[in-house]
C-alpha cells in the first residue's frame, strides 16, 4: 500500500521552460535555445560533480551553467541579464494539473525531494501557493550529493518513516527514474513529451502521461 508520494521538483512538479520567456526577453530571437542549453548544460554539471566528488550548491550551479551557454555562445550579457535569469528559476510555473493533484492526493504524505537549495524550492512552492500540502521537504544540499546519486536515495530511505514498497516516487527525469528505480522504489514515470525510456536495463513501474494519473496508481 502506497503511503507517501515523493515528487521530484524541477521539470516534474514545475515547468523549466518556463524560463524561456525570460531568456526571450532579454536575448530575442534566442530564448529557446539558451533554455534547452542552459537545462542540458546543467543536468551535465551536476553529474560531473558528483562522479568527481566536487560538490557544489545547485544554484551556484545553475549559474554557472547559465554563464557558459551566454559565453560560449557569444551572447553579449552583464550581471543584470544573469541575475533576471537566475530570478526566473524562483518563479517557474507549476505544469497545469499540479494544484489538483496535490489536493486529491491529500490523504497521503506528500514529499519534495530535489536537488536544489531548500530556500529555491521553499519561494518556488510559495510563489504557487502550494507548500501546505507537502509533509516536508528534502534537499540534498544539506547532504553535499546530487541524483541520481545512490547515496541521494539512501538519504532519502533513512529521513522518511516509510518503507520503499511503500512510497511512489514520481519524476519526469528519466536519470532520477534510474536511480530511485536501482535503489528500490516504485516508480513513476512522467512523460509528458511521449519520449523513449532507453535506458534497457531499467524500466520505470508506470509511466504516466501527467500527474493526473498518479490517483488511480494508489
Amino acid at each position: 500500500m502506497i503511503k507517501s508520494v515523493v515528487y521530484d521538483l524541477y521539470g516534474t512538479l514545475f515547468d523549466i521552460d518556463s524560463v524561456r520567456e525570460k531568456c526571450e526577453k532579454l536575448f530575442p530571437g534566442n530564448g529557446d535555445r539558451i533554455a534547452k542549453a542552459w537545462r542540458y548544460k546543467l543536468i551535465e554539471y551536476t553529474h560531473v560533480r558528483q562522479l568527481v566528488d566536487e560538490y557544489k550548491p545547485f544554484s551556484k550551479v545553475i549559474r554557472d551553467s547559465l554563464e557558459y551557454v551566454l559565453s560560449r555562445n557569444d551572447f553579449d550579457y552583464s550581471l543584470k541579464e544573469i541575475n533576471e535569469c537566475m530570478a526566473a528559476y524562483n518563479q517557474l510555473t507549476p505544469f497545469p494539473e499540479v494544484a489538483h493533484t496535490l489536493k486529491e492526493l491529500s490523504e497521503v504524505d506528500q514529499i519534495i525531494f530535489s536537488n536544489g537549495n531548500k530556500d529555491m524550492i521553499e519561494q518556488v512552492l510559495d510563489n504557487s501557493n502550494i507548500t501546505s500540502y507537502f509533509k516536508f521537504i528534502l534537499s540534498l544540499e544539506a547532504f553535499g550529493v546530487y541524483k541520481p546519486d545512490s547515496n541521494g536515495y539512501a538519504l532519502l530511505e533513512e529521513n522518511i518513516p516509510y518503507n520503499k514498497d511503500e512510497v511512489l516516487f514520481v519524476s519526469s527525469n528519466k536519470w532520477d527514474i534510474v536511480g530511485a528505480q536501482k535503489f528500490g522504489f516504485q516508480t513513476a514515470w512522467v512523460n509528458r513529451n511521449f519520449s523513449d525510456f532507453e535506458y534497457i536495463e531499467v524500466k520505470p513501474d508506470f509511466e504516466l502521461q501527467s500527474l493526473y494519473s498518479i490517483k488511480d496508481l494508489l
